[in-house]
């Protein structure tokens, strides 16, 4: 009995977000109508569906590949520099550090510039495409 209402309690939480995903998938699946033919087909940007050159597919692969390590490098740098500014901010904020502000604004100020670097790279990896 717990189990189901703890069930309940978890749906009445969520109740909006979830009947507002039935309802787009709703919209969704009645959206072509009865006629099916008119879902376009996905195509690739730039790529010909019938193509057959592995030329043209290895170029693919290869600009999915750097967007991918650009999208990684981001991420992970993204994570290096707010780390690094948490372990500043503890340190100019604790009674027994000798770091002061100064740094912790010397650190933010390279950090948003890192990020910024980093999500201009991913944006050229995008626009590759």
């Amino acid at each position: 009995m717990n189990k189901i209402k703890s069930f309940f309690q978890k749906l009445s939480q969520h109740y909006l977000s979830v009947m507002l995903l039935l309802w787009g998938a709703t919209q969704q699946a009645l959206a072509a109508g009865p006629d099916a033919s008119k879902i376009p087909e996905f195509k690739i940007p730039g790529v010909d569906s019938t193509t057959k050159d592995p030329i043209e597919i290895i170029t693919i692969v290869a600009k999915s590949l750097v967007t991918l390590a650009a999208v990684l490098l981001a991420a992970g740098s993204i994570f290096v520099v707010v780390k690094a500014l948490i372990s500043i901010y503890n340190e100019a904020t604790s009674e027994n550090g000798k770091k002061g502000w100064g740094h912790f604004i010397v650190a933010l100020i390279i950090g948003f510039i890192v990020i910024f670097f980093c999500l201009w790279l991913v944006k050229l990896a995008v626009d590759l495409f």
